[in-house]
């Protein structure tokens, strides 16, 4: 594994970008994420016009919520773009403790939805701790596997990011918000592997993980039924099934082509969260298969970008948060639209730059800041 961080290493020397150690970026680092974004204002409006009308009278409450956070994101994202990626580095310790401080802080005075307390009030406004704190954490993880790269194969070296990690995954957990915690869980693993850490300490943390899942999964009434529902959501369709089965409904009304922007019925009170979490079954009953494999194509096409950028980067750190930072968007993306097309139990994971939620979009718009920093960069150690 040394061998590949080396080989990456030296392509990112080998290959200088113009204009001495800044050079102009990647822009398609900030298109495909434009284009998402862009495609998620539109989208959000089809999805929630008649829920917001009936809910505040207003069919536009939604998108223009989500206009504004919008604004706030590409503000969030030229400060990623503008400041030296190094300087994050230098707050890391302020900032880790912060993010695991606002985690602690709603599992107490969080706002409670649908069982879950994942969201705090400040100054009217709601935000979701876990969302910052995903991103802190694979900052903080990156600086710790460079500053410790001589250490880090032991498993007393791993320990304290594991412990510091673990305490973001399990505060987390306990809002509960699997989905969240499971993105950060596997990307910390492959952060890990990148960085030089032994695969066999990984593979035993790993298997006591998947043994912890599964025993949450099997003693948890809800997320049980969740299990029970993605095996047959026809057994319950009623009540735990409802949601797959609507969202069948949708991805399957719209066939090849789509019912037509706007046109799509599982939205109007059938589909539960349709500008949220399934917005993804929204797109695709209403612009069918046309719709739906572009947006798949999009993120897989973020995916590659920022892993070339990772690849291309001479710092290690910056190679690592490279890696991270885009392998969360990725996997965040994938693991929505697996829920939604059945190919796994609901996580109430949001489609990152699509579904609806503040908190969500401006970090990953502040998350694509950094990678297009990193990219702009990649000749800096």
């Amino acid at each position: 594994m040394k061998g590949l961080i080396a080989r990456a290493s030296r392509a990112g020397k080998a290959a200088p970008l113009g204009g001495g150690n800044w050079a102009r970026g990647d822009a398609w680092l900030l298109i495909v994420p434009g284009i998402l974004l862009t495609a998620g204002l539109l989208m959000i409006y089809s999805a929630s016009a008649g829920v917001a009308k009936a809910r505040h009278g207003d069919a536009a409450y939604y998108f223009t919520h989500q206009a504004r956070w919008a604004l706030i994101g590409l503000v969030a994202l030229a400060a990623g773009a503008w400041v030296d990626y190094h300087r994050w580095r230098r707050l890391i310790v302020p900032l880790t403790l912060g993010a695991l401080a606002l985690l602690a802080i709603v599992l107490v005075a969080g706002w409670a939805v649908n069982g879950s307390r994942r969201w705090l009030h400040v100054a009217g406004v709601s935000v979701q701790p876990s969302e910052p704190a995903r991103l802190v954490l694979v900052l903080y993880l990156a600086h710790y596997l460079v500053k410790r790269a001589d250490a880090v194969a032991s498993f007393r070296g791993l320990a304290p990011a594991l412990a510091v990690v673990g305490a973001g995954i399990g505060l987390i957990w306990l809002e509960p918000d699997l989905g969240n915690a499971v993105v950060l869980g596997l990307v910390a693993g492959g952060l890990c592997v990148l960085g030089g850490c032994r695969l066999a300490h990984l593979a035993g943390l790993g298997a006591l993980a998947a043994g912890l899942v599964a025993a949450a999964v099997l003693g948890t009434g809800y997320q049980r039924r969740r299990w029970t529902a993605f095996l047959d959501p026809w057994a319950d369709p009623g009540n735990t099934g409802f949601q797959m089965i609507q969202s069948f409904l949708a991805l399957g009304g719209g066939g090849a082509m789509g019912s037509g922007l706007g046109e799509g019925r599982q939205k109007l009170f059938f589909l539960p969260e349709p500008h949220t979490d399934f917005i993804y079954a929204v797109i695709g009953e209403e612009l069918g298969l046309r719709g739906t494999l572009p947006i798949l194509g999009l993120f897989a096409a973020f995916l590659v970008l920022g892993w070339r950028v990772a690849l291309a980067t001479a710092d290690p750190f910056g190679r690592l948060v490279a890696f991270g930072l885009a392998g969360t968007i990725g996997l965040a993306a994938a693991l929505n639209m697996g829920v939604v097309t059945g190919l796994l139990p609901t996580k109430g994971l949001p489609l990152p730059f699509i579904s609806y939620g503040g908190s969500s979009l401006v970090v990953n718009l502040f998350a694509v800041g950094i990678l297009f920093n990193i990219s702009r960069q990649r000749g800096v150690r």
